[in-house]
């Protein structure tokens, strides 16, 4: 009787210690849609340049974040936002993000106010909690896809 006692307790001992030494899951961050606000008044349609550096810009910040953090980033799509939440109101997209399973949900605004001259605001909120965890401005220079992609990385740095 007592080796089976002793046996028992080895085995639950080895299943505590491989729990212990698993590696807990991932935090799961949603990053919604990048925004983009142009007031430089430019006389050239860069809308389609814009577009594709925006989309460049999330798929950069998410690769980044989740290289970085071990964080899981589920991007959710302009489409699903849309879906979702007509109006788009804040409490509406922190809704969509937990629904979708983070914990976490990451709101980026890139303003151009001038052809040298970019900032971005990014927002990360507790999705339980609904309170702001993190806030970040930026400002980056020239409207190129390099300087796009440094301030994505540098914000996804920043941000861990």
């Amino acid at each position: 009787m007592m080796s089976m006692l002793r046996t028992h307790v080895r085995i639950c001992g080895a299943a505590l210690a491989a729990l212990a030494a698993a590696p807990a899951a991932a935090e799961v961050v949603a990053l919604l849609p990048v925004k983009f606000l142009d007031t430089s008044g430019e006389a050239a349609d860069q809308g389609a340049a814009h577009l594709a550096r925006l989309e460049e810009f999330g798929a950069t910040l998410a690769e980044e974040m989740a290289a970085g953090q071990g964080a899981s980033i589920a991007r959710i799509d302009a489409a699903t936002v849309a879906a979702a939440c007509s109006p788009e109101t804040p409490e509406c997209l922190v809704a969509l993000a937990r629904d979708q399973g983070a914990e976490r949900a990451l709101f980026v605004v890139v303003l151009k106010t001038s052809t040298l001259i970019m900032q971005g605001f990014a927002t990360l909120v507790d999705t339980r909690a609904e309170t702001v965890t993190a806030q970040r401005d930026l400002s980056f220079r020239g409207d190129s896809d390099d300087s796009w992609t440094r301030a994505a990385r540098f914000l996804a740095r920043d941000l861990r």
